[in-house]
C-alpha cells in the first residue's frame, strides 16, 4: 500500500489535487537544522562538505561514522518536518590528499590534476580557491575533450549501480517517503567551456554523449530499486539568462534533454529539471519541446514566476519559488504570504519549497512559516 507521501506526490505529478500540498527541501544547511532541532546536525550545504573532509582526515572508520551521522540526521529532519520527498544530502565524498591548514585542503595529485578548497567560517561555505586547470581558454577545453574522446572505451559497460547512500535510503525509507534518485547533465560554468560552445558546439555535444548512456542506464537501475522521482537537471543560467546561446541550447542541449525525459517517461519515472537563473530564452525548447515532468529551483528573483510559468506550461509541475534571499530577510508573515501566492498560482501541480535550499543564516521561524503555510493550504478543485 502506498504511503500518504507517495499518494500526495503522485497526485501532483498527475495533475490531481492532493490531500495537502507536498513539501520538500533538496538541501538544508546544517547550521539551520541544528538551530531548529536543538542539537548539532549534519544535513547539508557546503558546510557539510567541509565537515566530511575533516572526517576523512581522521581515517576510514571516522569517515564511516560521519556518513552514518549524515544519514541519521537527514532522516530525523525529514521526519520532523514531514517532508514528502527525501533528497539524499549533496555530499563531497572525495578524500583530500592533504590538509594544508585548519580550513584548507588539497585534492588530487599535486604533480597532475589538483585543486584546493577552503572553508570560510563566517559564511560557512567551502569552495575551490585554486586549481591546476582553470579552463580559461576554449582551445584548452577542446583539446581536453578530444583527448577524452580518444581515450574513451568504445563499448564500455554503462554503470548501473546506485550509490550505497541512495540504495540504503530507498531500501529503508522507500515505503515511507518518496526517495529522490539522482541524475544530471551540464556544461561547466567556466570561461573556456563557454567559449568552446561557440568554437566547436558539436565537440561539446560529443563530450556530453560520453556519459549519456550511463545516465540512461542509471534510470533503469533506479526504477528497479523502486525509485519514482529523479532529481536532475544542471545549472546553466544567471539572472540575465542562459550561460550559452539559445541556438546552442536548441541544437546541442535540448535533444539530449529530450532523450533523458523520454527515457524516464518510458520507465514510468518522474524527472525533475533543476536550474537557477532566467530560463525564459530557452523555455519553449526546454519545457514545451523536451518536456520534463517538473521544474525545481524556479528562480523568483530571476523572473521565473509561478503565475507566468503556469500560464505558459499548464502540465509542468512547479517546485519552490520562495527565493533564498527572501527567506533570509523577510518576516514570517511575508514568507507565509509568498508561499500561499506561489501555491495559488501553480496548484494542483505544485510542491512547496524554497527556490533552491535553506541557506546558512535563514531564520528558523521563516523555515517553519513556509512549511506551515503549505500544510495549512486548503486543497480543493
Amino acid at each position: 500500500m502506498q504511503s500518504a507521501h507517495h499518494r500526495r506526490v503522485h497526485a501532483v505529478f498527475s495533475g490531481q489535487w492532493p490531500d495537502r500540498i507536498p513539501i520538500c527541501e533538496q538541501a538544508f544547511a546544517s547550521s539551520v537544522a541544528g538551530a531548529i532541532m536543538g542539537r548539532p546536525m549534519h544535513t547539508g550545504s557546503t558546510e557539510l562538505h567541509y565537515e566530511e573532509t575533516l572526517a576523512w582526515t581522521k581515517g576510514e572508520a571516522a569517515h564511516a561514522d560521519f556518513v552514518e551521522q549524515i544519514y541519521q540526521d537527514s532522516v530525523a529532519l525529514q521526519r520532523y518536518f514531514d517532508f514528502d520527498i527525501y533528497f539524499p544530502p549533496w555530499r563531497m565524498d572525495a578524500r583530500p590528499s592533504r590538509q594544508i591548514d585548519e580550513y584548507t585542503f588539497l585534492y588530487g595529485n599535486p604533480d597532475e590534476v589538483w585543486h584546493i578548497r577552503q572553508f570560510d567560517p563566517v559564511s560557512r561555505t567551502f569552495g575551490v580557491v585554486k586549481a591546476s586547470h582553470t579552463w580559461e581558454s576554449g582551445e584548452e577545453v577542446c583539446d581536453h575533450i578530444r583527448r577524452a574522446l580518444q581515450a574513451a572505451a568504445p563499448a564500455a559497460a554503462p554503470a548501473t549501480e546506485l550509490s550505497p547512500f541512495l540504495e540504503r535510503a530507498q531500501r529503508e525509507l522507500g515505503n515511507e517517503f518518496v526517495v529522490a534518485g539522482v541524475s544530471g547533465l551540464s556544461i561547466p560554468m567556466q570561461a573556456g567551456w563557454l567559449e568552446a560552445t561557440v568554437l566547436e558546439p558539436e565537440l561539446i555535444g560529443a563530450w556530453l554523449d560520453l556519459g549519456l548512456e550511463s545516465l540512461l542506464a542509471g534510470f533503469e537501475a533506479q526504477k528497479q530499486a523502486g525509485i519514482m522521482v529523479v532529481n536532475g537537471g544542471g545549472d546553466f543560467a544567471f539572472n540575465s539568462g542562459p550561460i550559452y546561446s539559445p541556438a546552442f541550447f536548441k541544437k546541442i542541449m535540448a535533444p539530449r534533454w529530450k532523450r533523458i525525459f523520454d527515457a524516464c517517461r518510458q520507465l514510468g519515472l518522474f524527472y525533475i529539471m533543476r536550474s537557477d537563473g532566467n530560463l525564459w530564452p530557452v523555455a519553449e525548447a526546454l519545457f514545451e519541446w523536451a518536456k520534463p515532468h517538473a521544474y525545481y529551483e524556479c528562480d523568483y528573483d530571476a523572473g521565473m514566476r509561478f503565475d507566468e510559468l503556469r500560464a505558459r506550461f499548464p502540465e509542468l509541475v512547479l517546485m519552490g519559488n520562495v527565493s533564498c534571499d527572501f527567506m533570509l530577510r523577510a518576516t514570517p508573515q511575508q514568507i507565509r504570504d509568498r508561499t500561499t501566492t506561489c501555491i495559488q498560482a501553480a496548484a494542483p501541480r505544485v510542491v512547496a519549497a524554497t527556490a533552491n535550499s535553506v541557506m546558512h543564516g535563514t531564520p528558523p521561524e521563516n523555515v517553519l512559516a513556509l512549511y506551515d503555510a503549505a500544510k495549512s493550504y486548503r486543497t480543493s478543485p
